[in-house]
């Protein structure tokens, strides 16, 4: 039977995609809006359909094959619409049991204030049952939330059901008409901007904003990130939209989560000074005015140094990783403060940073709260850091004197050696992509390192390895460089396929099997007999070998030989 949904784009757990029924297209997510189409999809008419639906209970665990139909439908799904923690537990079961390749509907709950949240979940197909349910309760809902439509002015809203209408003079029976009229309207609006805002790569901003209208959102919310693990196997490495951190929720996305991890479990430093300093509103930190005085200043001395700004909601990001999403591309509000939960997050990632790596001397050139979460790093493991700062002004004469002073001392007593800068950016890439020691296996000593900021690219004996692709700033290799990481990696980050030579792009279809570590846009190395490609992936590992249909890798290099 030739399926009928097809994912084209991904944000995470939410999905655009194209459901193709009698004849039409359908972009998902979407409501169903007829009465055929509902009665269809509630199991009334399945056997005359052109498409393979199948239903899921809430309870059922996931199953050791998932479920490969056009649609799994979520049944029992209404008796969540008060519980938080059972929907979550629900959705990402159900999400989990269907193939990538099914469209996930939930029935009877989508409002135009849940439904962001219910596709961010995952679900690609709703339908405006609830919104009917709040017609004729008297309800007019909206983004918001909901009102009576008693307490509604005549202006609230101008769409073509409620333009010029005085509540005051209808019947019943014409409230509810106008009622089911705006609630549908409201919902297949929302349904717009999210389909919108999954394209840019910005659903989860539009979902904290309306979490902040329902105290049941914001509870669904905290509960969804809760289920990290599902989250973050579907999340992108890099995205082009800038993350805004406008929200105490905004510490527990994928992302930022994923990022700490990396930076604690794949690099590694060994001796050598440690420069600390505080993040600042242009991205990448180095290219912002307080960085390039203090930089500036001191001047060749940085070719000794380890450097890592302690940021909210990153927590400690290396010099090399600064041009890293989310690190390259965040936006938070700057009140001079630092709230509770801000505090205790980055003191744990600084503490974490500072015990996996062993550098001989920490100066922390910082001020404000900067300094209280140094002091409280510091405090927790029982170490000392130099404070290099005088009269709290990280930009004054006697601070950066007194920086530059403590720097050239360290760095006479402990003999160190002058290290490419460059060449850090290449290596801290290639462990944070790649794994702890990736960098080792992909560069020699003799590589050499060119180009202008960030755009690097390392060669070695005239051979080029890898380049820092300005799109997205991360490390893309070449055949060459995707060869020494496959000698050393047993498979890491490698996508097998059938026997074929790919051009432009690898479709799920023919994908053998893959890493399951690999997530969307991340490098990764194409196999057949050998490594014959490298490119981006488009999906997550995972999801290569459970799908198919869709592309799975987009090739940049290949070897036809």
């Amino acid at each position: 039977m030739q399926r009928q949904f097809e994912v084209t784009r991904r944000d995470g757990a939410a999905r655009l995609g194209t459901l193709r029924w009698r004849g039409e297209e359908l972009t998902t997510p979407s409501s169903f809006e007829s009465k055929e189409e509902l009665e269809f999809l509630n199991g009334l008419t399945i056997q005359k359909a052109e498409l393979d639906v199948a239903v899921i209970t809430s309870q059922e665990d996931s199953r050791a094959e998932r479920i490969d139909a056009d649609v799994v439908i979520l049944g029992g799904a209404p008796r969540f619409s008060d519980d938080p923690r059972g929907l979550t537990k629900a959705l990402a079961r159900a999400r989990e049991s269907a193939n990538p390749d099914s469209a996930l509907y939930v029935p009877t709950l989508a409002t135009p204030n849940n439904v962001s949240l219910l596709v961010y979940a995952g679900v690609d197909l709703v339908d405006p049952i609830m919104a009917e349910v709040k017609a004729r309760e008297g309800y007019l809902l909206s983004a918001e939330g909901e009102r009576q439509f008693d307490a509604v002015s005549r202006s609230y809203c101008m769409c073509d059901a409620c333009r010029g209408v005085n509540v005051a003079d209808l019947t019943p029976e014409q409230r509810v008409t106008v009622l089911s009229a705006h609630n549908r309207h409201a919902l297949k609006t929302e349904l717009c901007i999210v389909r919108e805002n999954i394209e840019r790569g910005t659903l989860r901003e539009l979902v904290e904003a309306r979490c902040r209208t329902a105290p049941m959102l914001t509870a669904l919310l905290r509960l969804l990130d809760e289920e990290h693990s599902y989250f973050e196997r579907r999340s992108p490495i890099v995205r082009t939209a800038t993350l805004l951190a406008c929200s105490q929720e905004s510490l527990n996305r994928p992302e930022i989560l994923r990022f700490g991890e990396r930076v604690i479990e794949r690099l590694n430093k060994r001796g050598g000074i440690l420069i600390l300093l505080p993040c600042s509103a242009r991205k990448p930190y180095s290219r912002s005015r307080s960085h390039r005085i203090i930089l500036n200043r001191l001047g060749k001395l940085r070719q000794f140094l380890h450097e890592a700004i302690i940021t909210s909601p990153i927590g400690i990001v290396p010099r090399g990783l600064e041009i890293m999403y989310p690190a390259s591309n965040y936006d938070i509000p700057v009140t001079g403060k630092w709230t509770c939960d801000e505090s205790e997050w980055v003191i744990g990632r600084l503490t974490k940073y500072l015990e996996a790596n062993a550098f001989d001397t920490v100066v922390a050139h910082v001020s404000g709260p900067y300094r209280k979460v140094c002091d409280e790093a510091a405090a927790a493991l029982g170490v000392d850091l130099i404070y290099t700062v005088e009269d709290e002004n990280i930009l004054g004469s006697a601070s950066l004197q007194r920086l530059c002073a403590v720097v050239q001392e360290r760095i006479v007593e402990d003999s160190l050696k002058r290290r490419d800068l460059r060449f850090d950016y290449l290596q801290d890439l290639a462990d944070y992509e790649f794994g702890p020691h990736a960098s080792t296996a992909i560069f020699a000593e003799r590589t050499k390192v060119r180009g202008l900021f960030p755009t690097y690219y390392a060669s070695d004996g005239g051979t080029r390895i890898a380049t820092i692709v300005g799109t997205y700033c991360t490390l893309a290799l070449t055949i060459e460089g995707a060869r020494r990481y496959r000698r050393a990696s047993e498979n890491r980050y490698c996508v097998h396929i059938d026997d074929f030579v790919p051009k432009g792009t690898v479709f799920a279809i023919g994908v053998l099997n893959a890493d399951p570590g690999i997530r969307p846009f991340d490098e990764v190395i194409v196999l057949n007999e050998r490594v014959i490609a490298v490119g981006r992936a488009l999906m997550s590992g995972w999801e290569m070998q459970a799908s198919k249909r869709g592309a799975a890798v987009a090739v940049r290099h290949v070897d036809a030989r």
